[in-house]
Order: structure tokens, then C-alpha cells, then sequence
């Protein structure tokens, strides 16, 4: 009986992802943007493109931990908090 609800589920998703593959296209309009936009341009250009994107993405992850950092203080200040008044009172 379980393989059969696992089959029904198995198949639920695989139609689900057939019709959004029919559907949206998504790899294929990804590929022809990029057909489109950066294949023609210089190669001096796409490098410089990707240091930027490299760039960007190595400062977004910095800001990214230090603000994960100062709300894990905030969280462990309030939590210290939380048990004092709870230990004590």
C-alpha cells in the first residue's frame, strides 16, 4: 500500500515538472539571454564581469555574517536576560 502512495506522489511531482518544463522554459530563455547579451560582447568585458560579480558576491557574504553576528549577540544578550530574571526571580 505504501509503494502505491509513493508512486502516486512520485508521479504528482513528475507531471508538476514536466508541465513547468513545457511551460516556462526556463533554462532555455536563460540560454538565449545569454546568447543574446553576453556572447557578443568582448572578452576584456566578461572578465571584468566577472571579477564584479566575484567582488559583489565575496562583500555581500561579509555583510551578510557580520549582521548574522550582531543578531546572534542580540538573541544571546536577550537569552542571558531571559534566564537571569528567571533564575533569579
Amino acid at each position: 500500500m505504501w509503494e502505491a502512495v509513493k508512486e502516486f506522489f512520485i508521479n504528482q511531482y513528475e507531471n508538476f515538472n514536466g508541465y513547468l518544463q513545457d511551460t516556462l522554459d526556463f533554462d532555455g530563455k536563460i540560454l538565449g539571454l545569454y546568447t543574446d547579451f553576453v556572447t557578443p560582447l568582448p572578452e576584456l568585458i566578461k572578465i571584468l564581469g566577472a571579477v564584479f560579480l566575484g567582488v559583489l558576491i565575496v562583500f555581500g557574504t561579509i555583510s551578510f555574517v557580520k549582521k548574522l553576528l550582531k543578531l546572534f549577540i542580540v538573541i544571546a544578550v536577550i537569552l542571558v536576560i531571559v534566564l537571569a530574571v528567571t533564575q533569579l526571580g
